[in-house]
């Protein structure tokens, strides 16, 4: 999972405490962000055509193989997940509901198998009903065959068994992760207890897919829809057209007011900005927010400003210590780089506080488990203590990666890079291609070679949980394309994601997030820099408009189009 206080709301629902630090009072111009928390002109009107762009073009819109948040938002108009977020902002928007299922799961075996039962009367786009089997299938191609590889790997790895997928062994009955009862009950078979597994049945990959219509990676071209939408046109890097699917029913999470929604692909950048401030575009399709200059022109004027919203993405921007470049495979070494780091230059390197608040949690605040609290304040003094604590009064010397081909990035590695300085650390700075990174700071063998002790990246959850951000971040590192460049192997924190995976209460999987969070920050190994915002923008002509926490962009399932009010 993408402002602040409709998160923080949302998270309070889900028995975290209330959000503080960073933004802690309430904005003085309260026309800005107002879709964050609200829905904006809201409507039931039905027609029109609604026209989004975006910059590149997707990955995919198989629901078996989509990587983006942008396209599992999109996906949600033409098919319909076992179980999905319902359709509200704030507090509401990262509650768990029904969708393709008549309920959410129901546990079993302690929490290692979870069974839906489908809607009664569900059929495709083409009048074929849905059956549980094509459940079954859907999940087997999107997670266990080499052609949909863009796509999370949270159920593949999360059920039990050895597959290969359904084009290389045909037959499901080999697949015994999910099973089907009869032809409205799918059962899913965990290899360990997960409370938290409705969120996996909320993935696009559980969209049904009938397995006489899968044309493997030509599928996207015209998925077979159960949603409100269906295809029309493809034209595949270019664009394509959805219009009303005529079988679409018995759905209380989709408003599906537009009769058509036309999406262009490969529109340039700052095209998008001219063409959503002229109201001739309604939404960017990506929802990565408008360009720096478009941004500055929209927050100086009142009236402009008015129709923009900043609301949190569910990246978190670090720097990773990694514990295998001596010193900082000493605690005390990696906590006098914590104390050291200066988190608002940080932030006027990433653009100033619309591009996010200065981080001090592992978690953002838009997943479960956030609990504010600030480990590691910017102080030098206790900064050369911890030096003196790991032998190294004098300060040491090491490298520090980033990816050279994001701007943002570079500026951040160089703030970090003044302010360690400031405590007597010396850093030089390493800029590696995007091509590189996989197997260079992904590699800890290449990171050990080369003393790159702090490596500057990113992270996002493809869920709103806390297991979910922080599980890749913690595991078992790997040899190349590291998830965890820290190298870290805590057991604190290995034994309180265990635990929160047992744990049937909600608010007490939040509470063991937030321990797994604060054992994390104790290591020193993880340096939170900024929790993304992004400035999104919305004409006039947007009707029912809101941002959705759990994909931190417009609901595109709620969006229609309205005539505006004469001035």
């Amino acid at each position: 999972m993408r402002g602040r206080f409709a998160a923080c709301a949302a998270l309070l629902v889900l028995g975290v405490t209330a959000c503080g630090g960073g933004r802690t009072t309430a904005r003085p111009d309260t026309s800005f962000d107002q879709a964050s928390s609200r829905v904006v002109h809201p409507s039931t009107a039905r027609g029109g055509t609604l026209r989004l762009a975006v910059t590149d073009a997707p990955v995919s819109l198989d629901p078996g193989d989509v990587g983006l948040t942008y396209e599992a938002d999109l996906a949600r108009l033409y098919a319909r997940s076992l179980v999905t977020y319902a359709a509200a902002p704030g507090a509401a928007g990262l509650r768990l509901v029904p969708d393709l299922a008549e309920g959410l799961g129901r546990p079993g075996d302690g929490g290692r198998t979870w069974t839906y039962r489908l809607r009664r009367g569900i059929t495709y786009e083409d009048g074929t009903p849905v059956r549980a089997r094509d459940v079954k299938y859907a999940v087997a191609r999107s997670g266990y065959t080499a052609q949909l590889t863009h796509g999370p790997r949270g159920l593949r790895d999360a059920l039990t068994g050895t597959y290969w997928g359904p084009y290389l062994d045909p037959d499901l009955d080999h697949f015994t992760g999910v099973t089907t009862p009869d032809d409205r009950t799918v059962v899913f078979h965990l290899k360990r207890a997960d409370f938290d597994f409705d969120h996996l049945a909320a993935s696009p990959q559980t969209a049904p897919v009938p397995r006489v219509k899968d044309t493997r990676l030509a599928y996207e071209k015209h998925p077979l829809s159960t949603g409100p939408y269906r295809f029309a046109r493809h034209d595949v890097g270019t664009g394509f057209t959805l219009v009303r699917n005529p079988r679409w029913r018995d759905d209380p999470n989709r408003a599906a007011l537009p009769d058509r929604i036309e999406v262009t692909e490969r529109v340039a950048a700052a095209d998008i900005d001219a063409r959503l401030r002229a109201g001739t575009l309604d939404a960017d399709l990506a929802g990565a927010g408008v360009q720096p200059a478009t941004r500055d022109a929209i927050l100086a004027a009142p009236a402009l400003r008015a129709r923009a919203d900043d609301p949190p993405t569910g990246l978190v921007r670090y720097a990773a210590l990694s514990t295998g470049v001596a010193p900082l495979d000493d605690v005390h070494c990696r906590r006098a780089v914590q104390y050291a780091v200066d988190r608002t230059a940080i932030q006027r390197a990433y653009g100033g506080p619309t591009a996010g608040t200065p981080a001090t949690n592992v978690l953002p605040p838009t997943a479960t488990g956030y609990r504010p609290f600030d480990r590691y304040p910017r102080d030098l003094a206790r900064a050369r203590a911890e030096l003196r604590a790991c032998g190294r009064p004098g300060g040491f010397t090491t490298g520090i990666a980033v990816r050279g081909d994001r701007p943002d990035d570079v500026a951040a590695a160089r703030a970090v890079r003044q302010a360690l300085a400031d405590a007597g650390i010396g850093t030089q700075v390493t800029t590696l291609s995007a091509f590189q990174w996989g197997s260079t700071a992904g590699s800890p063998a290449y990171v050990h070679r080369h003393g790159l002790g702090v490596l500057i990246g990113d992270w996002a959850a493809d869920r709103p949980t806390g297991p979910a951000f922080l599980r890749p971040l913690t595991g078992p590192a790997a040899k190349t394309n590291n998830a965890n460049p820290m190298e870290l192997r805590d057991p604190r924190v290995d034994r309180l994601l265990a635990e929160g995976a047992r744990t049937p209460d909600p608010r007490r999987r939040a509470d063991l997030s937030a321990e797994a969070d604060r054992a994390v920050m104790e290591t020193g190994a993880f340096v939170p820099l900024l929790a993304e915002r992004t400035v999104l923008y919305r004409p006039d002509t947007l009707a029912g408009a809101y941002v959705h926490p759990a994909y931190g962009m417009y609901d595109y399932a709620a969006l229609g189009r309205r005539t505006p009010a004469s001035p």
